[in-house]
């Protein structure tokens, strides 16, 4: 069954700073932050990029109460 909430392109945003550099990392309803010291800014990037490389759920999993709907009455 296709979700009803539309899917948001992925993003990513850079902070930068003195003392560490933040890397936001955005797929579809999810969020994740990333910091690395400014030497190493070039791997926390290669890491942020590779992190854009998943997508969101490939296919989303029926409920369980779904599939077993006598679950709840053992």
């Amino acid at each position: 069954m296709p979700s009803s909430r539309p899917t948001k392109p992925p993003c990513l945003h850079l902070i930068p700073g003195t003392v560490r550099v933040l890397f936001l990392v955005c797929l579809d309803h999810a969020a994740s932050v990333m910091t690395v010291p400014p030497p190493r800014f070039l791997e926390g990037l290669r890491a942020a990029t590779d992190l854009l490389g998943f997508h969101g759920l490939q296919r989303e999993e029926d409920r369980l109460d779904e599939l077993l709907p006598w679950a709840g009455a053992v």
